[in-house]
């Protein structure tokens, strides 16, 4: 269908386009997600305006002064009064971008400008209203001038919020030169506001921004069109670029649908771009390819990018911060695919049309997608010509990040015959790229052909292009979260080609590790998990006399917290004790300890105990033990340590004879509630379903660790280094604890410590946010108070001691990481 501002070529005579066919989709309203954005943060401006105005009168009120210091000096200068001036500019500037937009022929926005201005003005009315109303005396005295009668009377001129809010409909202010001479007169306005004295500066900023956050508001709601380059405009962006178009086509599938004009090659390389995509043939016969990157799309794709980036590693680039950038960058990583060998289109020019960047390609010379092909056209030829082309560019540093089966294009020889292979959309590529970047660019190619030819025959091309050792590394990545959305959409539907995939490498390596590495940093339940520890963290300090806590801290014994440091560091000795001991092979001790010291990096993202377990597993597999004797032998780690956490208790009371404060016996009431405990859950044990869900729970840990513990116990030596070391662990663990209390001048019996510690550790066990944030210190902080400390005592205690045993943990967890990956460990 003909969209906006196509044409037959006989007009050409009266028509802007200038004979210029376009054929295009029609315009459609954007709500743009950087509109949006900008409101949300307008209004955290109002706010801390208002807060500043409020609680920092003094300074407020100085600027006020000094600025209206020079209003006799202006008024001098001035020809009229500065009331007058604020008028005309009041009525200039709307009256200047209606008629812009009156002749650029756009009604519906002029309806929009004049609604921004109402609304503006009318949101101005209520917050004056309801600051009266509702508003602390600081913050209405921070709004308030002096009237003619004396009186402090609340002023927020709404005429600036009006003119701030149409400026704002009006468009974006670098497409359109009216609104960019106009805004500095809005602010021109606000500080003669200022300087004459009818206004005061929080109140002047205010409602500029009242008026900016209410056309950006009305601005997403209903949408905008005018910025992106259709038709006309989008025709001058490819002159500009150095070609003269005769006809411009909509290639992308996705917003037209004119089978009859389609150019195949240009319609697959547009389900592979984020932009608008247009087949354009010159007046001289040849045929562009032209990318449009419009503004509106770049917000959203930059903050997408900016997350998966900050959550994954090695899947996306770094985010470009502008459209132009963006641009750029497309072209830079095309040349220098190009450059190494890569059969690319090349990228012939570049130009700027109102929000809209156009990237003006070489059409490649082929036939159809790779997408478009059946499995019986694709021989091992193409296939290897397919991982020949992107060996070339991996050899020169680059990385393409996006690879399916519609980015890879097909055409025969004229000479030869042999397939020609091209490798198109380098949006998401990069240069100077990482052995990760490239391992992720192998398994893409590797879903992409095997959806096309099925697993066996595209683990075969794997395997000749690559080799045994590379698609053996490669084959960790082989997941889902790694692949484009296409691809994942169309191994969704054929099944389990994924899982075949990976059966086929192990037929063929029967050692391989095909176990998925860990791609993601951090997934949402971490996220949420995370800020409900920060939410709870918040309310138990804020809950907390401040002055009392830090005189607390100020009285520490730093002796006794270098000593509770010294015992934090002895449990990594323990627990790589226990690991070496129970491990089916020999492992490197430094190697091992420092697994225990990086487990402390992982838990800033996983719950208490998860880190050190999955770094543990590691260090097996690595080294080819099969995954359940490795499962079996980390889960039996776990299952000793918390043996020895019962056994050692048990001990430590009959041993000390300590009867502390929560050692001592329970009343009548607790025992009979222990009691009546332990007879409904015998009760509900009798019930089948219970047991079974109990059974459920419990069996798969005892089938998983039973056949290693009978080996262990053929080995007493290894049983008993390994009971050892979970015992120096939480000796350790408690030493801290300990050390921590004696270093503000509470001294608890050692089984009160003991306790204390096991309750908040069980805590942390059962309350899944990472390194059991929120619930270990309110754990802690409750049973210190229960003990007789006093909460402004027991609140720095826990602070410090998780500082030690988590916070401290982190950096030095970071560096044993990144060393243990250099070596290759992870």
């Amino acid at each position: 269908m003909a969209g906006p501002g196509a044409t037959q070529e006989d007009s050409a005579s009266v028509d802007p386009l200038r004979g210029v066919t376009v054929v295009d989709a029609p315009e459609t309203r954007v709500h743009r997600v950087s509109d949006i954005l900008a409101a949300s943060l307008t209004v955290l401006g109002i706010v801390l305006v208002l807060l500043l105005g409020a609680y920092g009168t003094a300074t407020t009120e100085g600027l006020t002064e000094d600025v209206q210091g020079f209003a006799r000096v202006l008024q001098r200068l001035l020809v009229a009064p500065v009331n007058i001036f604020s008028g005309i500019v009041t009525i200039v500037v709307p009256l200047a971008v209606v008629l812009d937009l009156g002749f650029r022929r756009e009604p519906r926005r002029i309806l929009e400008v004049i609604g921004a201005g109402v609304l503006a003005f009318i949101v101005t009315v209520i917050a004056a209203i309801t600051t009266l109303e509702f508003g602390a005396d600081e913050l209405i005295t921070s709004l308030s001038v002096r009237g003619s009668d004396g009186d402090m009377v609340v002023q927020l001129p709404a005429y600036l919020a009006a003119v701030a809010a149409m400026l704002t409909a009006a468009g974006l202010r670098s497409t359109r030169r009216v609104l960019s001479v106009s805004w500095p007169f809005v602010w021109i306005a606000a500080a003669v506001g200022v300087i004459s004295g009818i206004v005061t500066l929080p109140a002047a900023v205010t409602v500029v921004l009242i008026g900016r956050a209410s056309g950006l508001i009305l601005r997403w709601a209903v949408g905008s069109t005018a910025d992106r380059a259709y038709g006309a405009t989008l025709a001058d962006g490819i002159r500009r670029a150095g070609f003269e178009p005769r006809r411009i086509v909509r290639a992308d599938h996705r917003d037209t649908d004119v089978p009859e004009t389609q150019d195949d090659v240009a319609a697959a390389i547009g389900r592979t771009r984020s932009g608008r995509i247009y087949a354009v043939t010159t007046v001289e016969g040849h045929h562009l390819i032209v990318l449009a990157l419009d503004g509106d799309q770049h917000t959203a794709g930059f903050l997408t990018k900016w997350w998966r980036t900050l959550r994954f590693r090695g899947i996306d680039p770094r985010a470009e911060v502008s459209l132009r950038h963006a641009a750029e960058s497309t072209a830079l990583v095309s040349h220098a695919a190009r450059a190494a060998g890569v059969r690319t289109a090349r990228v012939l020019g570049m130009s700027q049309a109102r929000d809209t960047m156009l990237v003006v390609y070489q059409r490649p010379v082929a036939a159809r997608a790779l997408s478009d092909m059946t499995a019986d056209e694709v021989d091992d030829a193409l296939l290897d010509a397919v991982w020949e082309q992107f060996a070339q560019a991996h050899a020169a540093g680059v990385s393409h990040r996006q690879i399916t089966s519609d980015t890879i294009l097909v055409s025969d020889g004229e000479d030869t015959g042999a397939p020609l292979v091209w490798i198109t959309s380098w949006d998401m590529g990069e240069v100077a790229t990482s052995t990760l970047a490239r391992r992720l660019d192998n398994v893409q190619v590797l879903a992409a052909t095997a959806t096309i030819v099925g697993p066996d025959r595209a683990v075969d091309a794997a395997f000749r292009a690559l080799g045994e050792g590379i698609v053996e590394q490669v084959a960790p990545l082989l997941q889902a979260i790694v692949l484009p959305r296409s691809t994942q959409r169309t191994l969704k539907a054929q099944g389990d080609v994924l899982k075949d995939t990976r059966a086929a490498i192990v037929t063929r390596v029967p050692d391989a590790e095909i176990e998925q590495q860990n791609i993601a940093r951090f997934g949402w339940r971490t996220v949420v998990l995370f800020g409900a520890a920060v939410l709870i963290g918040t309310v138990i300090l804020t809950s907390f006399n401040t002055q009392n806590v830090v005189g607390a801290l100020s009285t520490a014994n730093p002796w006794w917290i270098l000593g509770a440091l010294l015992w934090s560091f002895v449990t990594y000795v323990g627990a790589a004790l226990a690991m070496l001991a129970f491990s089916p092979v020999r492992l490197p001790w430094m190697r091992v300890l420092l697994a225990q010291v990086a487990a402390g990096y992982i838990a800033v993202a996983v719950p208490a105990g998860v880190g050190p377990a999955a770094l543990n597993l590691r260090l097996l597999t690595k080294r080819k033990v099969t995954g359940p004797l490795a499962v079996a032998t980390v889960a039996l780690v776990q299952v000793s340590a918390v043996v020895v956490t019962v056994i050692g208790l048990l001990t430590l009371t009959l041993v000390t004879g300590s009867q502390g404060t929560l050692a001592a016996l329970p009343s009548t009431a607790v025992l009979i509630g222990i009691g009546v405990a332990a007879v409904v859950i015998t009760a509900f044990m009798l019930i089948p379903k219970v047991r079974r869900w109990t059974l459920a729970k419990i069996m798969p840990t005892l089938r998983q660790t039973w056949p290693r513990l009978v080996q262990i116990l053929g080995q007493p030596w290894r049983l008993a280094v390994g009971l050892a070391g979970n015992l120096v662990q939480t000796v350790a663990f408690v030493g801290t604890f300990f050390c921590t209390l004696e270093a503000f001048g509470q001294d608890l019996a050692i089984i009160d410590v003991t306790i204390l510690f096991f309750l908040s550790n069980a805590v942390g066990a059962v309350v899944p946010t990472p390194g059991g944030l929120g619930a270990v210190e309110a754990s802690l902080i409750a049973g210190l108070v229960g003990a007789g400390v006093p909460t402004a005592v027991a609140t720095p205690v826990v602070l410090i001691y998780r500082v030690i045993t988590y916070w401290i943990r982190i950096p030095l967890g970071y560096l044993a990481m990144n060393w243990l990956t250099r070596k290759g460990e992870m």
